[in-house]
């Protein structure tokens, strides 16, 4: 079992397939790169990898496929990890 992280972020990887056509490709991209909760890292080739940070990522997934210059989104990664509650003070006896 992996440690547990010292703090807890609701982070999804996803590899966003775009479209062939170069124009809508940058615009989609940039379109993308707007969104408050998305990281977005160099293209290569048709794969745009990002990274979405909140704690359901669902709503932002259906968009991205949503939109016109995005042929697929594939997940890489989902955190399922809850926050670290923080420790019960326990009472002397």
């Amino acid at each position: 079992m992996s440690k547990t992280r010292p703090w807890h972020t609701a982070l999804s990887s996803l590899i966003v397939t775009l479209a062939d056509d170069d124009a809508l490709a940058e615009q989609t991209t940039k379109e993308i790169a707007t969104h408050d909760a998305i990281t977005v890292e160099n293209a290569i080739g048709a794969y745009l990898p990002i990274v979405v940070e909140a704690t359901d990522a669902r709503p932002i997934h259906h968009w991205l496929e949503s939109l016109q210059g995005v042929r697929y989104v594939d997940v890489v990664f989902c955190s399922t990890e809850l926050p670290e509650e923080p420790p019960q003070a326990t009472c002397a006896s």
